[in-house]
C-alpha cells in the first residue's frame, strides 16, 4: 500500500482519492472475510496477542492463527488482482 506524502495530506483531490481507496478496502474486507476473520483482523490491528484473541473470542489459539492466515491470503490475493488492473 502506498504511503501518503506531505503534499497529498494538504491536496484535497489526493485526500478524496485516498479516502475512496480506504472505503474500497473496508468494503472488500466486509465482502471477503467471515465474521471470525474480521474480528481477528480487528484484534490483530489492536496488537493483541493470540492468547488475548483466544480469550476474547472464546476459541482456540490455533483457530485464531488459522483465521489470521486466511485473512492474509485473501487480502494479498485481492491486492494482487487490484494491482494488475
Amino acid at each position: 500500500m502506498d504511503m501518503i506524502s506531505g503534499e497529498e495530506i494538504t491536496n484535497p483531490e489526493a485526500l478524496i482519492i485516498n479516502q475512496e481507496k480506504a472505503n474500497d478496502i473496508v468494503l472488500k474486507i466486509d465482502e471477503l472475510l467471515s465474521d471470525l476473520e474480521r474480528r481477528v483482523l480487528t484484534l490483530y490491528t489492536d496488537e493483541q496477542s493470540y492468547v488475548e484473541f483466544s480469550e476474547e473470542l472464546n476459541t482456540h489459539v490455533k483457530s485464531i492463527d488459522n483465521a489470521l492466515q486466511r485473512v492474509k491470503r485473501k487480502l494479498e490475493q485481492h491486492l494482487r488482482i487490484r494491482m494488475a488492473i
